[in-house]
């Protein structure tokens, strides 16, 4: 069973996978595109760091980048690197029943397993809405507004051509 975490760790490789390859992803979008907390999601990039699936770069223009290639990741790959839970329990019951369901667990995790190692990433991409896939990171964009149009101010340049423009002016 995938665990919570795996489940945000996979959300937070695939939305860093979906942007191009020129442009990085910070923290701060990640943040808001899965709607987890800032704190929580720069935990889940240690951990992608520390497994060696994604780079960071400090400063302006910042952020972070996918080091793994998407055609050689599996989702499996990433999932196991940020907890998968197995729901199988190791405690020692002889009853049979207990040993059939654990049995049962046990096989059942082992499939889900070779699913997703036989899973790649690029896949998962390609079945991701288009909206959620293309967003535009806001790496460098600031929202300033738009500068006003510059005007000319209708007053002399110098105070030696005062008598000047105010000759024009009553003319």
């Amino acid at each position: 069973m995938i665990s919570k975490r795996a489940s945000l760790g996979l959300k937070v490789i695939a939305h860093i996978a979906s942007t191009p390859s020129h442009r990085t992803t910070t923290a701060d979008s990640l943040a808001t595109a899965t709607g987890v907390s800032l704190s929580y999601i720069e935990g889940i990039l240690k951990d992608a760091r520390e497994l060696g699936l994604v780079q960071a770069t400090r400063g302006p223009g910042g952020g972070y980048k996918l080091v793994a290639s998407l055609h050689d990741l599996s989702v499996w790959d990433v999932i196991s690197g940020f907890g998968f839970s197995n729901a199988c329990t190791h405690k020692t019951q002889s009853s049979p029943e207990w040993l059939l369901t654990n049995l049962v667990s046990e096989q059942a995790h082992q499939f889900e397993k070779e699913f997703l190692q036989n899973y790649l990433l690029v896949d998962l991409l390609s079945e991701m809405p288009e909206s959620a896939s293309s967003k535009p990171s806001k790496s460098m964009a600031m929202n300033f507004k738009p500068l006003p149009a510059a005007l000319i101010p209708v007053a002399p340049n110098s105070v030696f051509n005062l008598s000047n423009f105010l000759n024009l002016q009553a003319a």
